[in-house]
């Protein structure tokens, strides 16, 4: 049996406590982030929009073949109060995961894009839009439009 004795100060044991404590906290940032990027690898879906490259990648996890030039950005207000028309809308926007409830009396930028490849619609240049809706950089709502017709999901 092997005994070893170590002279070592207050300063060297905290020291060494703090190191520790450092060693631990790398590791659990490290694993905690390689879960989150494997999470966006496996299927997730990405609602990052905060530059023209993100907005397109959203569009694209769909299969949607689109002009990448949006037809139209506008600022828009999320009203205080839905009316009728709001409340519908929100509904679809629920079926997505979405909800405008948490973003009323905000304001928001919308960019509507032009589809290339809705079925039944490909050779129809301009009738099939998809518009995002995006606040502080993420997709809170977004939908399909025929021209014509209400939006889709």
């Amino acid at each position: 049996m092997f005994v070893i004795s170590v002279k070592s100060s207050k300063i060297k044991v905290i020291l060494f406590a703090i190191f520790m404590l450092l060693v631990l906290v790398a590791s659990v940032l490290f694993f905690a982030e390689r879960k989150n990027s494997s999470a966006t690898t496996e299927g997730a879906i990405s609602i990052r929009a905060s530059d023209e490259k993100q907005r397109t990648q959203f569009l694209s996890q769909f299969g949607w073949d689109f002009d990448t030039e949006p037809v139209q950005v506008e600022e828009i207000i999320i009203p205080e109060e839905f009316d009728e028309t709001y409340e519908n809308y929100n509904e679809l926007q629920k079926k997505q995961g979405f909800n405008l409830e948490d973003y009323k009396g905000a304001n928001a930028k919308k960019w509507t894009y032009n589809i290339n490849n809705f079925p039944d619609y490909e050779n129809k240049k301009d009738y099939v839009q998809a518009n995002i809706i995006v606040y502080n950089g993420n997709v809170i709502a977004a939908d399909i439009t025929v021209r014509g017709e209400k939006p889709q999901v």
